[in-house]
């Protein structure tokens, strides 16, 4: 499971999301959401929620996304510090923190490290945009890059292995 911090009209809102065998099921402000599938363009996030199609329209801002859905307008933003937090579970084994995998779809716009390069936890590896916004792919461990599983432009699915990390001897 994944979890982000956004801060939407003003006041921070926290998401998870967890995939399941068919589909997401997303958590905000409490509210549980089972998402059947979803499709991102250009400016939309096509959404099937229950078997219903919703449209949001997304506008980038100079520092946040104004979101259109049915008919209501929403600002949203990253909170001043680190979006993400706790993209690691507590309980997480050491051979899962040595893979890291995208949180969500999207496309690969960055990638900051290549094999045998080392790393310090919490480093930035690489950037997936999904729903037009920018997910800093990060270290979960101190280490070095064993394999690179991704170059930019790639379109990666969500849980898909992206980077494997070793421990320095």
């Amino acid at each position: 499971m994944m979890n982000f911090e956004f801060v939407v009209d003003g006041q921070t809102c926290l998401l998870s999301v967890e995939k399941l065998a068919k589909g997401w099921q997303i958590n905000i402000a409490g509210e549980k959401v089972v998402v059947d599938d979803w499709w991102v363009s250009e400016q939309e996030i096509s959404l099937i929620i229950d078997g219903r199609s919703y449209v949001v329209a997304v506008v980038p801002q100079e520092e946040s996304y104004l979101c259109w859905v049915q008919g209501e307008i929403w600002s949203i933003s990253k909170p001043q510090q680190d979006a993400e937090f706790g993209g690691v579970e507590q309980d997480s084994s050491l051979e899962d923190k040595l893979k890291i995998k995208a949180p969500m779809p999207g496309k690969v716009i960055k990638l900051n490290v290549q094999e045998g390069d080392p790393v310090r936890e919490n480093q930035t590896l690489a950037v997936v945009e999904a729903m037009k916004m920018e997910n800093e792919i990060k270290s979960t461990v101190a280490g070095l890059v064993k394999k690179v599983l991704i170059k930019v432009g790639d379109l990666v699915e969500n849980d898909k292995v992206l980077i494997e990390l070793g421990i320095e001897d």
